[in-house]
């Protein structure tokens, strides 16, 4: 369960786009610690603070420092399903 101080990695994509690769071109996600939650746009999320950013498969020397806020897994999506794209690591 993902929770306040957990370690996670959240995909930019989604799993029938360009998936949740780790390596090569497709990969594309950052790295942090979940620091809270907070309803935004509507919908809860999570306060994930960056530690590590990898974009195309490369890892940026200088990612965001800031936080980002990926929905809560289990949100549902506009078209259908739900949101899972974030990850323990």
């Amino acid at each position: 369960m993902i929770q306040v101080g957990s370690k996670v990695r959240s995909f930019d994509f989604a799993r029938n786009g360009r998936g949740r690769q780790l390596e090569g071109e497709r990969a594309c996600y950052i790295e942090g610690v979940v620091e809270g939650f907070k309803d935004l746009e509507g919908c809860e999320r999570y306060v994930i603070r960056v530690d590590r950013k990898v974009w195309a498969g490369e890892e940026v020397e200088n990612p965001y420092r800031g936080n980002v806020y990926p929905p809560v897994n289990g949100t549902p999506k506009l078209f259908g399903g739900a949101c899972d794209g974030v990850e323990l690591v």
